[in-house]
């Protein structure tokens, strides 16, 4: 016979806090959460994005919380939700409260949100974490946290990874927000099996890629486009594609039931090549818009981040997708450790070469534990870098063969020549009638 807890419920606030940012996955990680704990507490999700720092305060505060949660998206929130945990701490609301951070950028960031007066970070994934803290308390050493005693950072062990995925139960929907965007998330799978050496989404998940069952995925969908009215889908994965098989499964199940007009996500082009089934089912379950991070197109350099896919591979992916009615984004990184002058020079001349609808240029960003990163003192890009992200992504999209490109699909019905018409007038380019 089980014995009822004689522990109050906590109220538990889950916040993503006041920042430059509109992207909702903030609030999707907090529903997560929100569905780990929610049959032993009493949660609230707040979406204080837009409001200034003291406003966003009483509106948290406002609930009366035990326990505050943060969500730190990356590198460029934790200062921002630094100042918001120090401006909780100097409230001096009535009701005591404690303060957990968590993400990818407090697991980057731990010590300047410990140090703005957090009591604890959550490192890593966050829900068997969380769980444990409403369960026991915050405890010092315990599995997935990371706190400050006199000064010095004190962490436990890694907290064990959730598998299945399935035995998590579904986002918390009916706690969000509607998104302002209304691009609803779903996660298929989590981490990523490639381990590219500017990157920290495999290493956020300890090296270890796990995807949600087929079945679960479809189900998802098929809630949001039936319950919430999605017509507009982001698959939040790193890279849905990562197994191959799985993901041909999914799509090829999504026929079979509502779908959105629209289903977005991101995948390696490898990965999408691999089967050659995969592509035209994806087109056929409305993966319509596909980003592939394709970082550089130098042999020299991509082999030497981790990722040696020729320039070959890329146009065969892009002229397939554009054929299939995909509109394909490719992000590229400027400024990528030893990259020598000319390779910086060739950087736009092969990414009109590869033939994607769209690109992206970003600026290279050191992350605290990514290889490529060692022996830089900061973790701002370099100005110079910025600079020519920008000026890249000008230049990209007034070659010829660029706008010839995408007036031909913005001539097309359908998602591809909607989002070729959307990129044309986003980047000043006269859009054909």
């Amino acid at each position: 016979m089980e014995v009822a807890s004689t522990l109050p419920r906590l109220r538990v606030a889950l916040v993503k806090p006041p920042q430059d940012s509109t992207f909702n996955f903030g609030v999707y990680s907090l529903a997560t959460l929100a569905a780990a704990i929610r049959d032993n507490a009493d949660v609230s999700i707040f979406d204080v994005t837009s409001l200034p720092t003291p406003q966003a305060t009483a509106a948290v505060l406002k609930d009366a919380p035990d326990l505050i949660g943060i969500t730190v998206m990356d590198t460029t929130s934790a200062p921002p939700a630094a100042s918001f945990v120090e401006h909780l701490r100097a409230s001096q609301a009535a009701r005591r409260f404690q303060i957990v951070c968590g993400g990818h950028g407090a697991s980057c960031l731990p010590r300047p949100l410990l140090e703005a007066g957090a009591d604890a970070v959550a490192i890593g994934e966050g829900e068997s974490t969380l769980r444990e803290v409403v369960e026991r308390g915050i405890r010092p050493g315990a599995a997935g946290l990371m706190c400050l005693r006199d000064g010095r950072l004190v962490a436990g062990p890694a907290q064990k990874l959730i598998s299945p995925l399935d035995l998590l139960p579904a986002a918390a929907r009916d706690l969000m927000p509607a998104p302002p965007d209304r691009i609803h998330l779903v996660e298929t799978s989590r981490g990523c099996p490639h381990s590219c050496a500017f990157c920290e989404a495999s290493r956020f998940y300890c090296n270890r890629w796990r995807g949600f069952s087929p079945e679960r995925t479809v189900a998802e969908v098929d809630r949001l486009c039936g319950d919430f009215g999605a017509m507009i889908i982001q698959l939040a994965d790193d890279n849905f594609a990562a197994d191959r098989r799985r993901a041909l499964r999914i799509c090829q199940a999504l026929t079979r039931v509502r779908l959105p007009a629209l289903i977005m996500l991101s995948a390696r082009a490898d990965d999408l090549l691999a089967i050659p089934d995969l592509l035209p089912a994806m087109a056929r379950a409305r993966m319509l818009r596909v980003a592939v991070g394709v970082e550089t197109l130098d042999r020299e350099a991509a082999c030497r981040i981790g990722k040696p896919i020729g320039l070959e591979a890329y146009q065969e992916l892009f002229r397939r997708m554009r054929e299939l009615g995909i509109f394909s984004l490719a992000t590229f990184i400027v400024g990528l450790p030893g990259e020598t002058a000319s390779q910086r020079a060739q950087c736009v001349n092969l990414a009109v070469e590869a033939g994607p609808d769209s690109a992206k240029f970003i600026a290279f960003r050191p992350l605290p534990g990514v290889p490529l990163s060692a022996g830089f003192a900061g973790l701002e890009p370099r100005p110079e870098d910025v600079r020519d992200a920008h000026a890249f992504a000008h230049a990209f999209y007034r070659r010829p063969r660029v706008r010839s490109r995408l007036e031909s699909a913005a001539r097309r019905r359908g998602i591809a020549g909607m989002l070729a018409r959307g990129t044309l007038e986003r980047h000043a380019i006269t859009a054909p009638n």
